[in-house]
């Protein structure tokens, strides 16, 4: 193997196991030893990568022609209405039925308050759901963070001082940058060879993750040693609005859709990138230990995801049908959604 092919096969290597590279990044990165505050300013540029990573993989004319679709973008839009605004009422209002404590309504409303995930669209290709979908989704959700938040927030009855313009500002930059990121690897790269390096851009995508990891999860180990009850309580309630929200949104999805749609929906709908709250709650410890307790149903989900798909897949084989749907769960690079 000469030396330039190595790093293509080191990338492949890691597409090929990206769930369980992810879930070793998530325990091993929180006990390395990471200088304090150096890594935070990198969150936007890993952030405007992995939009660039997913978005370098399909065709930028067609999602460009489908976002100047009115009706469309309406559609998305009222889908995220329900998605922030109204699951971020109908959990304040749960919470305070069942008596939990205002830590946890707080940290459960600003979870069902933030945008999709960044990487959503990236687990989706690993994972072989509608990639293409879920961009949308996290692109459309990205751009109007700065006004769902706060109207989700303020619906759920929780008013905290906002400074709408320079979130408006960091959210623009980075999607510009996500932007430029996915038309320049399309340019160089070019969309036959990308779609042909599917585990290659898998592990790209992965790693980009794991770069994640490194600034959401510093000084968590020191938060989870001093307050192990909280942190045990915080990553409870992460993982069930996570994996319950993601579960019963396919169950919901899945009677009208077909299944790569439908998990798709559940993947947006349970990955939020609770990041954003960092960015506009005051400066809180408890705020901090949520978001990082938050990747790890977030980085654990590939593996928990497959699981859930494996005897459906198995389901469908014997039914008759193919374990891919129509061929291939998993989108081409240009396959509409």
């Amino acid at each position: 193997m000469s030396a330039l092919a190595y790093p293509k096969y080191l990338l492949e290597l890691t597409g090929i196991h990206a769930r369980a590279v992810l879930l070793a990044g998530l325990i091993i990165v929180p006990f390395l030893p990471l200088p304090h505050g150096v890594l935070q300013p990198l969150l936007p540029v890993l952030i405007s990568l992995l939009i660039g990573l997913a978005l370098c993989r399909l065709d930028l004319a067609s999602i460009l022609a489908d976002l100047a679709n009115r009706r469309f973008i309406l559609a998305l839009t009222g889908g995220l209405v329900l998605f922030q605004v109204v699951a971020a009422a109908g959990v304040h209002l749960a919470g305070a039925v069942l008596g939990l404590g205002p830590v946890l309504i707080l940290m459960a409303v600003a979870f069902m308050a933030s945008p999709p995930l960044t990487s959503a669209p990236n687990l989706a290709l690993i994972l072989g759901y509608d990639a293409r979908l879920t961009l949308f989704w996290m692109l459309i959700g990205t751009f109007l963070a700065p006004v769902l938040m706060p109207a989700a927030l303020l619906v759920s009855g929780l008013d905290l001082p906002l400074d709408l313009t320079r979130l408006a500002l960091k959210v623009a930059a980075m999607l510009i940058g996500g932007v430029v990121i996915g038309a320049v690897l399309r340019a160089v790269i070019g969309a036959n060879r990308i779609a042909a390096e599917g585990k290659a851009m898998d592990g790209a995508a992965a790693l980009a993750m794991l770069g994640f990891l490194f600034p959401a999860l510093e000084g968590v180990l020191g938060a989870v040693l001093a307050r192990p009850d909280l942190a045990i309580g915080l990553a409870v309630l992460a993982l069930a609005l996570n994996l319950g929200a993601n579960l019963a949104m396919r169950w919901l999805a899945g009677r009208f859709f077909d299944r790569p749609r439908a998990r798709a929906l559940g993947l947006v709908f349970g990955n939020r990138n609770i990041s954003f709250v960092l960015a506009v709650f005051p400066p809180d410890p408890t705020v901090s230990l949520f978001v990082a307790v938050a990747q790890i149903p977030i980085y654990a989900s590939p593996m928990i995801l497959r699981a859930f798909d494996g005897p459906m897949v198995r389901a469908a084989a014997v039914d008759g049908q193919s374990a891919d749907g129509s061929g291939s769960d998993r989108p081409g690079p240009d396959r509409p959604a």
